[in-house]
């Protein structure tokens, strides 16, 4: 069995377990789930267990599909290397997993756990993302000796360092992003992931023209 193969079974089996997981409790549910929360994190419409289910499958084949949409992506890019693709593989199907235990967990229990978590899942995701799917380094030419120009060298040397810099800030304000949000309200944790990206993005940018005006 190749390893393309195991890691597809495994990817499905991760994807799977939610599904397994309600086959389990089915029989325990009571007759009716919350099937939307305000935006206090207060349930306001109810349904019956079919109803739930089919909200329920609805939502995780889109996820689904935008997951295959991600990995039809990620196998088309020539400078990813086979483990790179194996990672973001597993990555994504992990959170699809999670994704799926939290609406499970909300419908069962009746909290908006979805709404509250998803934001640290996402932007968890996000960090990983960029560490595997975006490269250490630009993939320069190199120039002969006899034909180097030193502001060339100059401006490929910060772009260079621009990426580096852009993938090393991307991954740590993501992650710093995720552990803010464990320790503010539900609601406000996109914000604080957005917010966190968007002064991220302005610093970077900030320092991006203050290296292209010294190349000048």
């Amino acid at each position: 069995m190749s390893i393309k193969l195991k890691v597809q079974l495994l990817s499905y089996a991760l994807t799977g377990l939610p599904i397994l997981a309600i086959a389990l409790v089915w029989n325990r549910l009571p007759d009716r789930l919350p099937l939307h929360f305000d935006e206090h994190g207060q349930a306001d419409q109810f349904g019956t267990r079919q109803q739930w289910l089919t909200n329920l499958v609805w939502s995780l084949f889109l996820l689904n599909l935008l997951r295959r949409f991600f990995m039809y992506w990620a196998n088309r890019q020539q400078n990813l290397r086979a483990k790179q693709r194996v990672i973001l593989c597993l990555l994504t199907a992990g959170f699809l997993t999670g994704v799926s235990f939290l609406l499970i967990a909300q419908g069962v229990w009746g909290v908006s756990l979805y709404q509250q978590w998803t934001p640290v899942l996402f932007f968890l995701l996000g960090s990983g993302l960029v560490y595997y799917s975006v490269p250490p380094d630009l993939p320069l030419e190199q120039k002969e000796p006899h034909f180097v120009n030193l502001t060339l060298v100059r401006q490929l040397a910060n772009r260079q360092r621009m990426h580096m810099l852009s993938r090393l800030v991307t991954v740590r304000v993501n992650l710093l992003a995720v552990l803010i949000m464990v320790f503010v309200p539900g609601q406000d944790r996109w914000s604080v992931g957005i917010l966190a990206n968007l002064l991220a993005v302005v610093g970077l940018a900030g320092l991006s023209i203050y290296l292209r005006r010294n190349d000048d």
